[in-house]
């Protein structure tokens, strides 16, 4: 009786650090014991600062999975040394969008192998400003060769310089003490021309030249003005005196018509020789040649009223 309950007590313990056993790998593995999950690696050259395991695989901002392992890996033949990092792509997270149908382990491997053909590529990218971790971001780059380093490239997707690690190389690459030293150099150069007395003196006659140019706007706007105003007297004037000359011409032909008839009246009194009518007959030929000439101007004038500063076309001015 006591031998059966001693082994039904060992049989107990036997069941129960078996069921023990189980949960603890369970456990341990993360709940993924029994998952098809795709185990890939990504080897960075430069520094991994802020990305830890558990940190997030994505795929332009979709989560793929996570980080399983960083490690050191050093290689004795050149002395380099590179951070392989292994992550775990979820079994859920690539489908096939042509099917509701679940995709095999190697149906899955064979779409991250095209992926990777057209370009797929991971890098570190800053998760967290505030806490500075990192993660990992997966997204296509066609135009970057695809360098693989590790014993399965099946299984390896290959990576880019984080924009930090690009941003620091292009840096380096920069001459600064030769870009410092010129700088500096013309900062020297300019200073020195700046303190040179001939810089004083070409400020000093730029000044006076730009307040003599100011007078002379200034001047120039005045004369302008003369010149509108002196146009605009012009104008009236020359409507006045194109208004005026004809009825003063008129006056002058009456009067001239009377003159001849009083002339022709005392030729008929006097005699035709005599030194009266002679006399008359001089004045009657130089009053009508000038009451031409003054139809002539006045004509002159009608068509043209600024003849009266220029004067007649061809003549002296």
């Amino acid at each position: 009786m006591s031998q059966t309950r001693s082994s039904v007590a060992v049989g107990g313990f036997v069941l129960g650090g078996l069921l023990l056993l189980v949960i603890g790998i369970v456990l341990l593995g993360g709940g993924n014991l029994f998952s098809d999950d795709l185990e890939y690696t990504l080897i960075f050259d430069g520094s991994v600062s802020g990305l830890s395991v558990g940190a997030p695989v994505v795929f332009r901002g979709v989560p793929l999975g996570a980080v399983t392992r960083i490690q050191l890996q050093a290689n004795p033949r050149d002395g380099s040394v590179s951070i392989p990092v292994s992550v775990r792509i979820n079994e859920s997270a690539i489908n096939d969008a042509s099917s509701t149908r679940k995709l095999s382990e190697e149906q899955r491997m064979d779409i991250l192998g095209r992926l990777v053909q057209r370009g797929l590529r991971g890098r570190l990218q800053l998760q967290s400003l505030i806490t500075g971790q990192y993660r990992i971001e997966l997204d296509f780059y066609p135009d970057s060769p695809a360098l693989y380093r590790s014993s399965d490239p099946t299984l390896e997707i290959p990576t880019l310089p984080s924009p930090i690690d690009q941003l620091q190389r292009n840096l380096a690459a920069l001459p600064l003490k030769e870009l410092t030293a010129t700088f500096q150099a013309t900062l020297q150069r300019v200073s020195d021309i700046l303190a040179s007395p001939d810089i004083e003196r070409a400020i000093t006659q730029f000044a006076d030249t730009f307040e003599e140019a100011h007078h002379l706007l200034v001047a120039g706007r005045e004369t302008q003005r003369l010149i509108n105003q002196t146009m605009t007297n012009f104008s009236q004037a020359s409507g006045v005196a194109s208004q005026e000359l004809p009825k003063a011409l008129a006056a002058m032909t009456t009067a001239m018509n009377s003159f001849a008839t009083v002339a022709n009246s005392t030729q008929a009194l006097v005699g035709r020789d005599s030194p009266a009518v002679s006399e008359l007959r001089r004045l009657l030929r130089e009053a009508t040649a000038a009451m031409r000439s003054l139809r002539s101007l006045a004509d002159t004038i009608e068509r043209n009223p600024e003849s009266l500063l220029k004067g007649r076309p061809g003549g002296n001015r």
